[in-house]
């Protein structure tokens, strides 16, 4: 049959190919044989005499009789055992392996037969079948069709595979030359008829060939050539559903046809007549249960009948046996997607995404499933891919722009919002939609929210979002107007008197909001936020005593009200009684241990009073994974911190961090963390991780101040340039700003910023600064003082009492000493202080203590030049010379550039007899400074060097 066939016939082809590797020789005819032959081995053992080669193929035609092929090849095999050279024995074996369909087994015997000498007559009909099943077309243009001992009716057959093997082969002109001679024999056989339907093809006359395939169907219904031929040129005519009703009537006359059943079934699905597939499939899968196509097919069948269960099940066996259809990928997803799974669905579905067409509804499925299973972000990304979008869509993509935005991605939210505006029309969308605006400073969101409650007016979520809208929003006016509306609709529901109220605290009219609120309460008097409302309006109105009997009434009806516990306790704390505030928490602690929202909660009271320690102890039952509460994270972040557990600290923000990546409280704890650590790079790599993924103004600004602590003040100064007048004035940006002049050696226009930052923050960082600007502007009494009264009013700051210490170093030694002293009680292991304060005693004459504090920072800092510097000096005054030289040995290398300590080390060579080094560093060092030149020459003397 020519291309053009082939190609219109190309799912079939690949159907009985795939059929060909998988049924030809299966391994359950493997254990069939070789049962029947062990058997039939035994019972020769048993017998008293061995059968000749004659008697048993006398015993497998008998056996061909009464219908066992299979104990007639065991017979076959025996006798070809004992004669190899039985022609009769191989011929008659490869009929039945092509009765079987082992066309390739068949193959080999017919041709052993032939070789050995049987019957050619006989032989070469059978082995022409075997070569067209094998498409051994090379081999099949070979045989000789015209042979005198073949009938007429035997040339037709052996013709018609040969004249197809010479299409197949490329040879369309030697197959028509053969076809005209096929069609000059004189026979009423089907294949005479066949060959002339092959004429009509090669011809182009496609219809004509079928109608008279038609005929030669009628003439031989059960004809497996005639069948193939007619099926494959309904396909061709593009009657695929009589072409499968051609292939079914096969099969049902010759069901132990394999190959065909197998392509039947491939072609039912394909035209979704998957029940009568499904016959077909069952059968296959019963000779091979792990063919992948098979399975595929049968994932089809299932899915389509909506048993997405077992659809699922066979889907992912041909994914194991290496099916890799994005087809099977889709009816797995989907199913899994239709049973709740969607860890399983995003699997399958993540694999063939890229290979879908755009707006593909498995890109929904997909979209969907990552939404579920927390994968927004990705989520977002494949819904860039659908267009044309529906109502239908309004629910996934407002979905995802939620949960983008609850992730931080605000940017990826307000493109999503772009897209889902227009289409947005049930109650539950719209206000999705209205919340996500508002969310993203939108104030278009509140109309979205008024079209909620005017599509669906007894919805209570969407009343009560626009009623917490007109608040945030202050549209007063309107909340009232909404107040009355649901006080006419539901004049039982609470809900109205209790907006009417709150709009009545903010018009501070205190009298309307306990009218109001007493209202709710006449209608729900057991209710908790009813409650709550009377009890905010006592602490307005400073009735805290009231608000506390109410408080405690509440608790003692709800033991773990959140917000009754916390008001409990901000009155207790505020009339100083913080620890009687806790009780009821406390408490309920004990009643519920395992309840989290109640451990954080009381750890964030013990953290206002203080008691870091205490709340990190009640913190260590939550384990800090994506199922804590939101408000674990801060508390627990901030009581590290205050404690002063920093490298802990610093695990939790990176794991809140890696959790949560654009979350802004765990952006904003991380970088306070690094800017305490001087980790300046990193807190600026992760402002450029938060601001691509948000807009923040705050964290804009700290961006700047990160840039500049980087040294890159060029870019923090245009970052601030971008900043609105109202922002460049505030204390914190015109710190940074003082830190871009410094850097900018414009340290006179430093001094009004830092000064404006300093007098709003006093803090060590922002004294640091302004310290820096008088000085560099000679205004050193000035720092003095501020240093002086700063360390006054905050002793506990070590860096301001380590620079007032330094200043008095030149001033008052004795004072300076005392401070270093009182330094080194806020933190006894700080070098520098261990150092100074070694060296200012030393300078006093003081040398055993002075060699007690320079050794502790010499054990500190082995190989900083200063530290090493200090110690030395301080054991040459002990006379100690040699250890000197050795402590100096650790450091004096060309790193070296401090001009003093490099003479003192040079001092110390030639203490210990070490002229020849002395003279060679000499040698490889030039001094700027006047001092150590002078230096330089008073030991060149005293040395005589």
């Amino acid at each position: 049959m020519d291309k053009r066939m082939k190609k219109n016939n190309r799912n079939c082809q690949q159907s009985i190919n795939t059929t060909n590797i998988f049924f030809s020789n299966t391994k359950v005819i493997k254990k069939i044989s070789l049962a029947a032959l062990l058997l039939s081995s035994l019972i020769g053992l048993g017998g008293c005499q061995q059968k000749t080669s004659e008697e048993h193929i006398a015993a497998a035609k008998e056996f061909v009789v009464t219908g066992d092929q299979q104990a007639a090849i065991v017979e076959l095999k025996n006798a070809i055992q004992l004669d190899p050279k039985q022609a009769e024995a191989r011929f008659e074996l490869g009929s039945l392996y092509l009765e079987q369909g082992n066309y390739q087994a068949a193959e080999k015997e017919l041709n052993r037969a032939l070789e050995l000498g049987y019957s050619a007559s006989k032989t070469i009909p059978l082995l022409a079948r075997s070569y067209q099943r094998t498409g051994a077309n090379a081999a099949l243009e070979g045989l000789e069709h015209d042979m005198s001992e073949l009938t007429v009716v035997e040339r037709a057959e052996v013709g018609y595979y040969k004249a197809q093997s010479l299409i197949e082969l490329g040879k369309p002109d030697e197959a028509i030359v053969l076809i005209q001679e096929l069609m000059q024999l004189d026979t009423s056989s089907v294949y005479k008829g066949l060959a002339g339907v092959l004429n009509l093809v090669l011809s182009e006359k496609n219809q004509e060939a079928l109608e008279r395939a038609i005929q030669l169907q009628n003439q031989a219904p059960l004809n497996k050539d005639v069948l193939n031929v007619t099926a494959r040129l309904y396909l061709i005519n593009q009657q695929p559903t009589k072409a499968a009703d051609v292939y079914a009537q096969y099969v049902k006359a010759a069901p132990g046809d394999i190959e065909t059943r197998f392509a039947l079934a491939n072609m039912l699905v394909e035209q979704t007549r998957t029940q009568e597939a499904e016959v077909h499939v069952d059968t296959l899968l019963k000779i091979n249960d792990q063919n992948a196509l098979l399975n595929q097919l049968k994932g089809v069948i299932r899915a389509a009948d909506k048993d997405f269960v077992n659809a699922q099940k066979f889907s992912e066996i041909a994914i194991t046996n290496g099916n890799t259809d994005p087809i099977v990928r889709l009816v797995a997803g989907y199913s899994a997607f239709q049973q709740g799974d969607f860890e399983a669905a995003v699997s399958h579905l993540s694999i063939i995404a890229s290979g879908l067409p755009d707006n593909h509804a498995g890109l929904r499925i997909l979209a969907a499933s990552q939404l579920q299973t927390g994968m927004t972000t990705e989520a977002s990304e494949v819904l860039k891919r659908l267009d044309n979008l529906t109502a239908a869509d309004a629910t996934l993509f407002s979905s995802t722009g939620y949960e983008l935005l609850q992730s931080g991605e605000a940017k990826k939210a307000r493109a999503l919002l772009k897209r889902v505006e227009g289409i947005s029309e049930t109650a539950e969308d719209l206000t999705r939609l209205g919340v996500l605006k508002l969310s993203l400073n939108d104030i278009d969101g509140v109309l979205d929210l008024e079209n909620a409650v005017a599509k669906s007016p007894e919805s209570v979520t969407a009343k009560t979002t626009l009623a917490t809208a007109y608040l945030a929003t202050n549209q007063l006016e309107k909340a009232l107007a909404l107040s009355a509306e649901w006080k006419k609709e539901a004049s039982s529901d609470p809900q109205g008197f209790l907006l009417a109220g709150e709009v009545a605290l903010r018009e501070n009219d205190l009298v309307k909001a306990e009218a109001e609120f007493l209202s709710a309460s006449a209608l729900a008097p057991n209710n908790n936020k009813v409650k709550m409302a009377l009890i905010g309006l006592d602490i307005r109105s400073e009735k805290l005593d009231a608000a506390v009997t109410k408080l405690e009434n509440l608790i003692a009806i709800s033991s773990d009200n959140l917000p009754a516990l916390t008001a409990y306790f901000a009155i207790k704390q505020q009339q100083g009684n913080a620890s009687e505030g806790m009780q009821p928490t406390l408490a309920q602690l004990q009643k519920t241990p395992q309840n989290a929202d109640i451990v954080v909660l009381a750890a964030r009271m013990r953290a206002s009073d203080s008691s870091y320690d205490e709340a990190l102890a009640l913190l260590k039952s939550i384990a800090a994974d994506k199922n804590a509460p939101n408000t674990f994270w801060p508390t627990k972040g901030m009581a590290l911190l205050q404690s002063g557990n920093i490298k802990e600290a610093e695990a939790h923000y990176e794991t809140w961090i890696e959790l949560a990546p654009n979350n802004r409280e765990a952006a904003l704890g991380q970088l306070l963390l690094l800017d305490s650590q001087n980790k300046y790079s990193d807190g600026l790599a992760l402002t450029k991780r938060y601001l691509d993924a948000r807009d923040d103004i705050q964290i804009q600004v700290l961006q700047s101040y990160f840039q500049v602590m980087s040294g890159d003040s060029e870019s923090a100064r245009a970052v601030i340039g971008g900043f609105t007048q109202e922002v460049q004035q505030l204390p914190f940006v015109r710190g940074v700003m003082a830190r871009i002049k410094l850097r900018e050696q414009n340290p006179t226009g430093a001094i009004e910023d830092a000064e404006v930052a300093f007098n709003a923050n006093q803090n060590s960082k922002n004294l640091q600064v302004l310290v820096m600007a008088y000085d560099l502007t000679k205004q050193n009494d000035k720092s003095y003082e501020l240093l002086k009264n700063y360390s006054a009013s905050k002793p506990q700051d070590l860096t301001a009492l380590m620079l007032l210490a330094e200043k008095e170093m030149g001033k008052d030694k004795g004072s300076a000493i005392a401070k270093y002293k009182d330094a080194l009680t806020l933190n006894e292991n700080n070098f520098v202080v261990l150092n100074n304060l070694a060296y200012l005693l030393m300078e006093e004459d003081k040398l055993s203590e002075a060699f007690a504090f320079g050794k502790r920072a010499f054990d500190l800092k082995p190989n900083h030049a200063a530290t090493v510097d200090t110690y030395a000096q301080i054991l040459v005054r002990q006379n100690q010379p040699k250890e000197a030289l050795e402590a100096y040995n650790r450091v004096m290398n060309e790193d070296v550039k401090n001009e003093e300590i490099f003479l003192n080390y040079i001092e110390t060579l030639l203490l210990n007899d070490s002229k020849v080094i002395a003279k060679r560093r000499l040698e490889s060092r030039t001094f700027v400074l006047p001092e150590s030149n002078t230096r330089l020459a008073e030991l060149k003397t005293q040395y005589g060097l």
